[in-house]
């Protein structure tokens, strides 16, 4: 397997040269960032409060309806911030499988996740979950991951197949469509950046609503014998006093790992112009069930 870090650099330079991201150039990036910063995520995005204190990983959690007991299945669990989350309130009678397909990954959420908790985690691809029986678990939950998939099918397809009936299944996704028009002038600048350094990766799931909003991805829940998502727009604030602050955040989101080393240093200078300021990160909490 290749090396991470010497993977996101090739991926970067292709970028750069103006390569289109499709889904095998995306497939290697995803692998790349995941690999080189499998924290990211949870060190940053799952730090912040939004209004009325939601949280990134307690709040969509809260939103399944959790009973002590209960069997979860966390999708692209990543460092383990929703696995551990859903395991606090399962209790010591539930029990919480993680499933990421970075070893990385898997490595880190070991580390993190107190013995005590009992959360399972698996390298895996969400797209296949071998090893997870038919009408098993009693919720799923993916935090953050459906934006990286090409196409939602062959994952609601896998979540219906293992939810029991009557099963949730919760998940968290980006909605910059739904971005307030204070923030902008903020996120415009530094997407322009991209435009300019990798205007390939601006396609694909990056040019479409946001989920479940797209007629292909409302689709893909009922096509896989899911109810009709209910949805619930909420937004993460983000301090930005100093470019410190605010790199420490965004300088480890994809937008900003896809660009090379210039790329990165023109995003920073032009966030040094923007601070201070505060933004407002646009989320969307998904949640549907399986009949019965």
């Amino acid at each position: 397997m290749s090396d991470p870090m010497a993977l996101l650099n090739g991926v970067r330079a292709r970028l750069a040269a103006g390569e289109r991201l499709t889904a095998e150039l995306r497939a290697d990036l995803l692998r790349a960032v995941y690999g080189v910063d499998p924290g990211g995520t949870e060190d940053t995005l799952g730090r912040l409060t939004g209004v009325n204190r939601v949280h990134l990983y307690d709040s969509l959690i809260a939103w399944a309806s959790p009973v002590p007991g209960e069997r979860v299945l966390d999708l692209g669990t990543g460092a383990g911030a929703a696995a551990r989350a859903a395991a606090r309130v399962v209790g010591p009678q539930g029990l919480v499988i993680g499933v990421d397909a970075a070893p990385e990954a898997i490595a880190l959420a070991r580390e993190r996740t107190p013995r005590e908790l009992g959360v399972v985690y698996r390298e895996g691809r969400i797209e296949r979950l071998a090893g997870v029986p038919d009408r098993s678990v009693d919720w799923v939950v993916a935090s953050l991951v459906l934006d990286d998939l090409p196409e939602l099918g062959p994952v609601m397809r896998e979540v219906a197949r293992v939810l029991r009936r009557g099963g949730r299944f919760v998940a968290s996704v980006g909605a910059l469509d739904r971005l307030r028009p204070a923030d902008a002038p903020v996120v415009g600048a530094l997407v322009s950046v991209v435009a300019r350094r990798a205007p390939g990766s601006l396609t694909g799931r990056a040019s479409r609503p946001s989920i479940p909003q797209d007629p292909a991805d409302a689709a893909a829940f009922t096509g896989a014998g899911l109810h009709n998502p209910d949805t619930r727009d909420v937004a993460l604030s983000l301090p930005m006093p100093d470019v410190e602050t605010a790199w420490a955040v965004l300088g480890r989101t994809q937008m900003a790992m896809m660009l090379d080393d210039a790329g990165r240093a023109e995003m920073r200078e032009v966030l040094g112009r923007l601070v201070p300021a505060a933004i407002h990160l646009p989320v969307r909490f998904i949640l549907t069930r399986s009949p019965g």
